[in-house]
């Protein structure tokens, strides 16, 4: 089992106050990503009502436009066609030096499916291991999957949604997030056996879990920022503090 089934709270690094630093620092990193030519692909994947689109926002908010996309399509009404079940994916796959954020991936297409049984264990085996050959090929050609999963316990699923209803946002639910809601036990062990199968060396998954969603925004950025310095052998925090004191003027 990769998930907690009462998972405990993570405590960041950084303070609040840092989080213009830490955006600073991705753009940074995004830079460097173009000048090596290495594109990203993020998975922000996750329990529903854990922040994902918040998070999205302040990942993306500093960065070039010109070298990022978002791809967000609804898990629940994708269709594939009659084309293999990678498709709908396939057609947005970044361009070297580019970075893609995919907010509900392809694995949560895949929870969805086994959830409502709409596909059985034999083609529910191949189509994960058609995700898994695929993130294989693209990280061995300079294309790097970062996998993060939001985790959230059941308590705290349970009141976000329904302070949601209170608030009369349920309009920023879709089915696919209420279903969770209603069968937060299914989930927890259809997403546990995906992410158990699909960790690999090139693509592990981070999972995050904290309370609080501003804090758990810190995390992922924290977690995305030590990956990427790490692959790009490159320091953002120093090269940021030579921007600051003028030694190298930021585009």
């Amino acid at each position: 089992m990769i998930l907690e089934r009462h998972p405990t709270n993570q405590v960041p690094v950084y303070a609040v106050s840092d989080l213009t630093d830490l955006q600073e620092r991705f753009f940074l990193l995004q830079r460097e990503s173009v000048n090596q030519k290495i594109a990203h692909i993020f998975l922000i994947e996750g329990f529903a009502s854990t922040g994902k689109g918040s998070i999205l926002q302040s990942l993306t908010i500093r960065l070039d436009p010109r070298k990022f996309k978002v791809y967000s399509p609804y898990v629940d009404q994708s269709e594939d066609k009659g084309y293999p079940f990678l498709w709908n994916f396939w057609k947005v796959v970044p361009r070297y030096g580019e970075l893609l954020f995919y907010l509900n991936t392809y694995y949560s297409r895949l929870a969805y499916l086994r959830s409502e049984k709409k596909i059985g264990l034999s083609e529910y085996d191949q189509r994960l291991l058609s995700i898994l050959n695929t993130e294989r090929i693209l990280s061995k050609d300079k294309i790097i999957v970062h996998k993060f999963f939001l985790h959230i316990s059941k308590k705290d699923q349970k009141k976000r949604l329904e302070d949601s209803k209170k608030k009369k946002k349920e309009w920023e639910l879709s089915h696919f997030d209420k279903d969770q809601g209603e069968h937060y036990n299914r989930y927890f062990e259809i997403f546990d056996s995906i992410l158990s199968a699909s960790r690999t060396i090139d693509s592990p998954w981070q999972i995050i879990y904290n309370s609080k969603k501003e804090e758990t925004k810190l995390l992922v950025f924290e977690a995305i920022i030590e990956r990427l310095e790490r692959i790009l052998q490159f320091d953002s925090r120093a090269a940021l503090h030579s921007i600051n004191h003028g030694t190298e003027l930021i585009p």
